[in-house]
């Protein structure tokens, strides 16, 4: 179906020239369709989308082909045409395609932050799981949660340093922001209290896993299936602590304005 709409028995993809097409490519699903790895042999336009469905995971053919779709209606709507009924229920039939194809990716929740790092480390690690990689994830993750506890203990007035101004590892900044929300009482539950203790030696574990089975150095990489697993339960703890912070700051705005003396409007 999507070979007939593109009109790729000619070898050609809608009114891509080799440049075009491989410059969105690109931005789409960040692949280099001429010089990248598996793809360096020269052929058709029309081939090149063939390699990508045969090679590709599903989640990145599903979001190339979602956008191609897009870019089919656009071209129409440039070329100041209608498309015919049975264009646009084709349309709408790929769309079903497209939208089971992009859901076999894994997917991950991060914090959302303006940090221009942060922004970058969360952009190469959602490429990175759109292409149900989590091995390549390993290593950008564990350089996001640094950042992220690293900057939670400086908002809690702890020192993030050790006495020869080394900066402290990840188990030990979840250590400090353990015993800092437990004295301030911000939680209500021991059972929160105790996953965040938890939460420690698997810092400690994931340190040891991004040190020698990561892409951090030469090394043999972990499983598909542990990096998986081991993404999704830092991701988790990640988030809580973020949500913690939050919580924690809105909490403190909120005494401060209850503490602040009432002044009349007059």
């Amino acid at each position: 179906m999507f070979e007939g709409l593109f009109g790729m028995d000619s070898g050609y993809v809608l009114d891509f020239s080799n440049a075009t097409f491989a410059r969105f490519i690109a931005e789409t699903i960040n692949l280099d369709i001429y010089e990248g790895v598996g793809y360096q042999e020269y052929c058709s336009k029309a081939n090149k989308l063939r390699q990508i469905w045969s090679k590709e995971p599903d989640a990145v053919v599903g979001k190339l082909m979602d956008e191609l779709l897009t870019y089919y209606e656009d071209y129409y709507n440039r070329m100041e045409e209608h498309l015919s009924e049975q264009q646009i229920k084709t349309i709408n039939e790929l769309r079903t395609v497209t939208k089971k194809l992009m859901g076999t990716g894994i997917t991950i929740n991060l914090p959302h932050k303006s940090e221009e790092t942060l922004q970058t480390l969360m952009e190469d690690i959602n490429d990175s799981l759109s292409r149900n990689k989590p091995t390549l994830v390993l290593d950008r993750l564990h350089t996001f949660a640094t950042k992220l506890l690293r900057q939670a203990c400086i908002d809690n007035d702890i020192n993030v340093v050790d006495g020869k101004g080394n900066y402290l590892p990840l188990h030990s900044l979840a250590g400090m922001l353990k015993k800092k929300y437990e004295k301030d009482q911000i939680f209500e539950s021991s059972f929160t209290l105790r996953a965040l203790q938890n939460s420690i030696s698997l810092f400690d574990s994931y340190n040891d896993i991004r040190n020698t089975k990561s892409y951090a150095h030469d090394n043999d990489i972990l499983n598909m299936v542990e990096a998986d697993f081991v993404v999704k339960a830092m991701a988790n703890v990640l988030t809580f602590v973020d949500n913690v912070e939050n919580y924690r700051k809105k909490k403190g705005q909120l005494r401060q304005s209850a503490s602040e003396p009432f002044e009349l409007p007059f």
